[in-house]
């Protein structure tokens, strides 16, 4: 049995050469001495069903603009970088503006969305601005995402002005917990009980009435959720007819069935489980059975209902993980009750349940800290923040065990371990940063460079960091460049007296350490340090672990200098990192990590 879905594209009319000529009658060159409001910019103006879009005449020379797409009459206008389309026909291609019904708006919806967003709206359309996702000048990126910086932004705002648009955003639809407002119900699916009994997979339909409330309301699944927490949101492809019309005429239809004498409402659209039943048959391409596959669910089953319906109370849950009978209990039954820990918890737990009560706490805890719901982010944040709340309440030997599932968090995921940072206080989220870095300088692993000093264990990682240089070690910047690079962001490279660092930072305030190199003696890796003999090297690595190099990589001698008389690299398979001793007179005179990222440097 299959159980993949996939989203319908909405039905385009078949169009005749007399339909294609009318297009390009509409497509009309009005002028190319505009001046553009609020600036003395000059623009081409292209006018195009109604609407106008203005193309800076700066920028027009490096450009091919196609005012026809023969494959999709919805788009009004496609701009390409002339350079490129020239090289290779269809390459180079910058953007399109797009005008779509709102059937077809729906239907977009419901697609993965990839390349395209919706920016602005009327009465009966929504306008969209299509972009590509995969590299369209290879020969010359750099002018290409120029021209792409520069006139996206410019041609969505003067088309919503010039047009006079209301400016709109796809996420006032993904932004909403439900698609129609008012009761909602919500039914478990099991894909696979109709095949071979199994409710190990369930899937959760959303319910609700999309035109009259109470008992008089027909239903529909508006959206529906996998085992992954993925939401696929679902609108009927009517034939060109949006889901308002089409359920308002069901509506009708439903409301006339009812008068007759024979009408049974558990087989009509006003009985939840039987609309349930014909989604999955006519949607999923199912046959499910009856009596099993389907069942009623309080809620959802979003993290944030699962977390709710905690008592917050850990006396509620111990006494079971301590007898270790009866129901297990969940993640989101035991987490929430970490927000309320206090110093004193942890004494007042030993009290009531003596010594037994912290092995079956911990291995719930350990098992509660990572979610199993990948696609859903908010299940990890709140993990991450209950977790974080324990911590902040723990000392002594109850910190050290759960720093280690902070740790393991942060590992998990850092960009939703900062996300979970801002439901603390600045203090304690200022607390968990620095306990965090701590933490990462000091359980490095085999890619990080020791720092010599009192603590033995300090050291510098290829890692991500939750706050910014020094990382929580003392060292000391002689300079910093800052730029963006393409495919990567922005990108900082940190000086100091022999050594080098470079990282790259997000918005989600994510710091990623990518290249360490160093000539500073004393500094070490594998307890193989800058100055020590080349042999050493052999009391810590197996000979098949290292490659000899009589040339290193041009990255490393741009800053270790060619002056050396060979290295060693240790570069696993399938990895993208590597480590590099530079060996000068039987010594070793340098140590490099890298991250190459999107591949080994060597």
């Amino acid at each position: 049995m299959s159980v993949k879905v996939t989203a319908r594209k909405p039905k385009k009319p078949l169009r005749t050469l007399v339909t294609l000529l009318t297009r390009f009658a509409l497509f009309t060159l009005i002028s190319s001495t505009i001046f553009l409001s609020g600036c003395s910019t000059r623009a081409t103006l292209y006018k195009r069903g109604g609407v106008t879009i203005a193309i800076p005449n700066e920028y027009t020379s490096q450009l091919f603009i196609n005012p026809v797409e023969l494959d999709d009459e919805s788009i009004l206008i496609s701009v390409y970088q002339k350079s490129a389309h020239e090289k290779q026909p269809g390459m180079g291609f910058l953007f399109s503006i797009a005008r779509y019904t709102a059937a077809q708006y729906e239907q977009f919806l419901t697609s993965d969305g990839s390349g395209r967003s919706f920016f602005a709206r009327d009465d009966t359309h929504y306008y969209g601005f299509f972009y590509p996702t995969d590299v369209q000048a290879p020969d010359d990126y750099a002018a290409y995402e120029e021209l792409f910086l520069s006139l996206g932004d410019f041609v969505r705002s003067d088309f919503i002005r010039r047009n006079r648009l209301t400016a709109y955003s796809d996420d006032e639809f993904f932004g909403r917990t439900y698609t129609y407002d008012g009761e909602h119900v919500f039914i478990k699916y099991y894909p696979y009980y109709a095949v071979n009994g199994s409710k190990d997979e369930v899937w959760t339909l959303y319910l609700s009435q999309p035109v009259k409330q109470g008992d008089g309301g027909i239903w529909c699944v508006e959206r529906w959720r996998d085992q992954y927490g993925n939401v696929y949101p679902y609108f009927p492809d009517g034939d060109g007819v949006p889901s308002r019309e089409y359920y308002a005429a069901l509506q009708r239809e439903a409301d006339a069935q009812r008068q007759d004498p024979l009408f049974d409402p558990k087989t009509s659209l006003f009985d939840p489980e039987h609309v349930a039943l014909e989604f999955v048959e006519r949607v999923f391409g199912h046959a499910p059975s009856a009596t099993g596959s389907l069942e009623r669910a309080e809620n959802s089953g979003t993290p944030a209902e699962l977390f709710a319906r905690s008592t917050g109370n850990i006396h509620d849950y111990l006494p079971r993980l301590v007898a270790g009978e009866g129901l297990p209990v969940s993640a989101y039954d035991l987490l929430p009750c970490l927000a309320d820990f206090t110093r004193d918890t942890w004494s007042e737990l030993h009290l009531a349940y003596g010594s037994e009560w912290w092995a079956p706490f911990w291995n719930a805890l350990r098992d509660a800290a990572l979610s199993d719901k990948p696609a859903d982010a908010s299940d990890q944040v709140m993990r991450n923040f209950y977790v974080g709340k324990a911590f902040l309440a723990a000392d002594g030997a109850y910190t050290e065990m759960i720093s280690d599932l902070v740790l393991r968090q942060w590992r998990y995921d850092s960009r939703l371990y900062n996300m979970a940072m801002r439901r603390f206080s600045d203090d304690e989220a200022a607390t968990l940063r620095s306990h965090l870095s701590y933490l990462v300088s000091h359980r490095g692993g085999t890619f990080s460079l020791g720092i010599p000093g009192t603590d033995p264990e300090l050291s510098l990682s290829l890692n991500t960091y939750p706050i910014d240089f020094p990382f929580g070690v003392d060292l000391t910047e002689t300079s910093r460049e800052s730029f963006d690079a393409e495919g990567l962001g922005p990108v900082t490279i940190i000086e100091c007296e022999g050594l080098q660092l470079k990282y790259l930072y997000d918005s989600e305030g994510v710091y990623f350490v990518y290249c360490i190199r160093t000539v500073r003696e004393g500094y070490f890796n594998k307890g193989v340090a800058v100055g020590d003999q080349e042999e050493k090297l052999w009391d810590h690595w197996l000979p098949e672990q290292l490659r000899k190099m009589d040339r290193l990589s041009h990255e490393d001698e741009d800053w270790f200098g060619e002056d050396y008389d060979h290295g060693y690299v240790y570069a696993p398979e399938e990895s993208t990192k590597s480590i590099m001793y530079l060996i000068k007179n039987g010594r070793v005179a340098g140590i490099g990590l890298v991250d190459g990222i999107f591949g080994s440097m060597y």
